[in-house]
């Protein structure tokens, strides 16, 4: 499963700007990064005298509002296949052990 987290600002900007209203002045190089990425809509507003970029909002896209839901199955689907990697990693230990200790029980039989 293909999944681009976002940075903290990004993704704490996305989760406000579900809520606001368009037509909003945000700036940042956080909404720089949704516009681009095109997580949310804007329009480039930046001026010379701005120190970083100015967008006006538009609206959020249709990436930016799976996103939250594309998470949420990415961390369950990263966590199941952590579960699956320790349990190979146990058994093949374990038959490792059995097949080590091989000898030792031939050993003992004869």
């Amino acid at each position: 499963m293909e999944f681009e987290n976002l940075d903290n600002e990004s993704e704490n900007l996305l989760r406000t700007l579900m809520d606001k209203g368009y037509g909003e002045n945000i700036q940042g190089y956080a909404m720089k990064y949704l516009v681009e990425n095109k997580y949310v809509g804007g329009i480039e507003a930046t001026t010379m005298s701005d120190l970083e970029p100015l967008y006006i909002f538009t609206g959020v896209c249709q990436k930016g509002k799976s996103y939250f839901e594309m998470k949420k199955k990415y961390e369950i689907e990263k966590k199941r296949l952590s579960h699956r990697e320790w349990k190979i990693a146990i058994i093949s230990a374990v038959i490792g052990a059995i097949i080590g200790l091989i000898p030792t029980i031939i050993q003992f039989i004869l």
